[in-house]
């Protein structure tokens, strides 16, 4: 997105105490502003409200950037209009909270292009052109369940649908308790992740032991996994690592993770910017972090769900909500559990992305 075109603006807060209806046309006359050409001088006065003796005047418009995000900056000067002005000779100098004030207004204009934020945000905006936050078309419980298997097809029409390790995120397992929650996600052909808080006791457990989880292909085949270990850590992480009774088939694509500090080095937050980052809930939603595409993901129960980096055409799996990121140590339980089934952990390893 470049100066000039329509953009959504991003509001900074505004700092100074002038009324409502003040402070809405200060942000208007900022869009006004954020729509002209860089470096234009700005000298009309735009009046508030006939009552509030406020008048704002643009001075100037500069471009400003913020790590990777571009802004567009205008001066304002605020004025009241409505003091005597013979009173306001008598009174020289003025007192400072008589005086006009300058206010530096920033809205956010677009990305510096060949960032690693524009390369983010240019693919999350190709893809909302008429899909939906809605990720299953069809989620249910039999009666039955969990004995009789869930009933689940995929939403064709889903931000997320197309994308590589959308498979991973199994809709179902025996240990949810309501719908949705607790979910796991595959990390390799042998594991599931989900959350470690609320799990039980700290350590390698047979506590879901037999318990199955079902996972889904894009053919909406039923994959039906069965538990055989699990370890759960609390106190050097917050996550539940799950072994399979067998490797997941060619029609679920785990999926492959970065490290937490690569993702917050070369994906950093940007105040005002747009910050997208895929997160699924319980409700079978997924919420792309900005305005038209955000649903609630920090409901009781969504803790565990996997924050997915949208990386051109592949979903990368972040942290779970409020739980770890994949690391080395969580890798280790992994090889551990292999270990304790006769399993070769070479063949079971976290598939790394370096962007």
């Amino acid at each position: 997105m470049r100066p000039g075109k329509k953009a959504v603006a991003w509001r900074f807060a505004l700092k100074d105490d002038v009324s409502t209806m003040a402070k809405r046309r200060l942000w208007a006359a900022a869009i006004i502003a954020g729509t002209a050409l860089a470096g234009a001088a700005r000298t009309s006065a735009q009046p508030a409200s006939p009552s509030s003796g406020l008048s704002y005047t643009t001075n100037s418009l500069t471009w400003a950037t913020n790590g990777d995000g571009v802004y567009a900056v205008s001066g304002i000067t605020i004025s009241n209009t409505l003091i005597n002005p013979r009173w306001l000779e008598l009174k020289r100098p003025l007192p400072a909270h008589l005086q006009p004030r300058v206010e530096t207004n920033s809205v956010f204009d677009h990305f510096v292009p060949g960032s690693f934020s524009e390369r983010i945000w240019t693919n999350v905006i190709a893809r909302t052109n008429g899909r939906s936050m809605v990720i299953w078309e069809e989620r249910r419980h039999p009666e039955g369940w969990p004995e009789k298997p869930p009933v689940v097809k995929w939403n064709t029409r889903s931000l997320l649908w197309g994308m590589r390790g959308l498979t991973a995120l199994s809709p179902c397992w025996a240990g949810e308790g309501s719908s949705g929650q607790v979910p796991v996600t595959a990390l390799t052909r042998r594991h599931g992740y989900t959350r470690g808080h609320g799990m039980g006791p700290e350590g390698f457990v047979d506590a879901r032991k037999g318990q199955p989880v079902w996972f889904f292909t894009r053919e909406n085949k039923r994959i039906r996994m069965k538990i055989i270990g699990e370890v759960v850590r609390l106190s050097k992480g917050d996550y539940t690592l799950f072994l399979f009774d067998r490797d997941l088939p060619a029609g679920v694509t785990p999926l492959r993770a970065i490290s937490y500090t690569e993702y917050s080095r070369i994906y950093p937050y940007t105040p005002g910017a747009p910050h997208p980052l895929f997160g699924t809930e319980q409700g079978g939603q997924v919420s792309a972090g900005f305005p038209g595409f955000s649903v609630n993901i920090l409901k009781g129960g969504d803790s565990g769900s996997p924050n997915l980096l949208p990386l051109d055409d592949e979903l990368v799996f972040v942290s779970g909500r409020t739980t770890s990121p994949a690391t080395p140590e969580m890798q280790a339980d992994m090889d551990e559990l292999c270990r304790r089934h006769h399993l070769n952990p070479e063949k079971y390893r976290i598939g790394w992305v370096h962007p």
